[in-house]
């Protein structure tokens, strides 16, 4: 498997995450100091909380952030180890690429849509669901399965575009596979045998890839199309 990723865009981010993070504490302290002497006070009332919804807004920026990009194994880099075995005909593209995360191989482009949180996933009539996350859990960052159809469409859309404009026709674009990759052990997958894509625990991703692309391979992407479909993907990066 060969490897390109963005290193720029990772610690330029980390950075916006620890900034965040530290100034958040500031805004969030300044607004107790306000509460605390500003008894009686109208515009020091109106200031504290004007500084304590502005520290809270920081801080759940500055969660995700640090969670994407400042955690250690980051989540491109557990996904990483589990695509590490693939063939040298596969492609991972971490940040340099139309889309975070992308996996070019030699029948279809994968598409990594990361569930991080725990809970109860389904897809029954037509909707997603998520339950068993907590509302403290939440205010501490932990996502919620909300609309990940939406982010497959807009990737989906992203990816297309970009190949378009350098050159590739919708017509002769690679299929693109979205697939929801479960991270956390704690992730409990209930019924989703009608959901419109997979549903694979981590653990199990490189083994579903693998079979799929061996069994279900009806339009191998050519030579000459892998090297156009390189060459498109390659100018994101220097963008």
């Amino acid at each position: 498997m060969k490897l390109i990723i963005n290193e720029n865009h990772i610690k330029r981010n980390k950075t916006i995450g620890n900034t965040l993070s530290f100034a958040s504490l500031g805004v969030l302290g300044l607004g107790l100091y306000l509460a605390w002497t500003g008894t009686g006070d109208l515009t020091k009332t109106i200031y504290s909380y004007l500084c304590l919804i502005i520290g809270f807004i920081m801080t759940r920026f500055g969660i995700f952030f640090m969670s994407t990009y400042g955690q250690s194994p980051r989540y491109d880099e557990i996904l990483k180890q589990s695509f590490e075995k693939l063939r040298n005909e596969y492609t991972y593209y971490v940040y340099s690429s139309p889309v975070p995360l992308l996996l070019a191989g030699p029948c279809r482009l994968w598409l990594p849509i990361l569930v991080t949180s725990t809970g109860n996933i389904s897809y029954s009539d037509g909707k997603w669901k998520h339950t068993g996350v907590n509302f403290i859990k939440r205010m501490m960052g932990q996502e919620t399965l909300i609309n990940p159809e939406k982010d497959v469409a807009d990737a989906s859309a992203a990816l297309q575009k970009h190949l378009a404009e350098k050159g590739i026709p919708y017509e002769n674009q690679p299929e693109i596979q979205p697939v929801l990759v479960i991270l956390l052990q704690k992730t409990i997958i209930g019924d989703v045998s009608e959901a419109p894509y997979p549903v694979i625990p981590i653990t199990e991703l490189k083994r579903f890839i693998r079979r799929k692309d061996r069994e279900e391979c009806e339009n191998p992407i050519s030579p000459e199309d892998s090297a156009a479909l390189i060459a498109a993907l390659e100018t994101t990066k220097k963008e």
